[in-house]
């Protein structure tokens, strides 16, 4: 098992469940939105740390050279991160042009969630700690994930406040579950 990988998948856990809290906090209808004060600043400090420590260990455990291929990769590494830049230019373009929905910062954080993921399991499964069953089932996770938050992103400006304060929680949730089933898997 990688321990940076397991370390960072762990740390992006971490980090949706604070996001949560911090949401939940900070973004009720009818209350002004304080991004950074008092409590709400911590929350949001520790969110931030949590994902860039996640981002960080999950890419140095990608990259660990102790990490000997056993197989052959499913995907090449450059082709997640190609499909990525597509996908996210795609994205917006289809997303403002044609839905005319604002593009905010969750759209990078999703394509780039699941661009890390995908290295994460790729390297998993050619290095034998994922085999070739789980990294299907993972693969099926992942997408179904993305297309969730996908889902919700795009809606988000047209649901009733609420509702859209609600909803936006799921693709924090479908995220973190998806890590969480991968630390269980690894």
């Amino acid at each position: 098992m990688s321990s940076k990988i397991f370390s960072g998948q762990l740390s992006l856990v971490i980090c949706c469940a604070f996001y949560l809290i911090w949401w939940s906090i900070s973004y009720q209808p009818g209350q002004e939105v304080n991004r950074v004060g008092s409590f709400r600043g911590i929350l949001l400090g520790i969110t931030a740390l949590c994902g860039l420590a996640g981002i960080v260990l999950s890419i140095i455990g990608i990259n660990d050279p102790s990490l000997k291929a056993l197989h052959q990769e499913k995907l090449h590494g450059i082709w997640i991160l190609v499909f990525g830049i597509i996908t996210y230019i795609g994205l917006i373009l289809i997303t403002s042009v044609w839905l005319k929905r604002p593009v905010t910062t969750e759209l990078l954080l999703i394509t780039g969630w699941m661009v890390l993921e995908l290295c994460v399991i790729n390297k998993l499964n050619s290095a034998g700690m994922l085999s070739d069953k789980r990294f299907w089932v993972m693969i099926g996770i992942l997408i179904t994930a993305f297309i969730i938050s996908m889902i919700m992103y795009i809606i988000y400006y047209r649901m009733e406040e609420w509702l859209a304060f609600f909803m936006a929680m799921v693709p924090l949730i479908t995220e973190g579950i998806s890590m969480g089933i991968l630390l269980v898997l690894m």
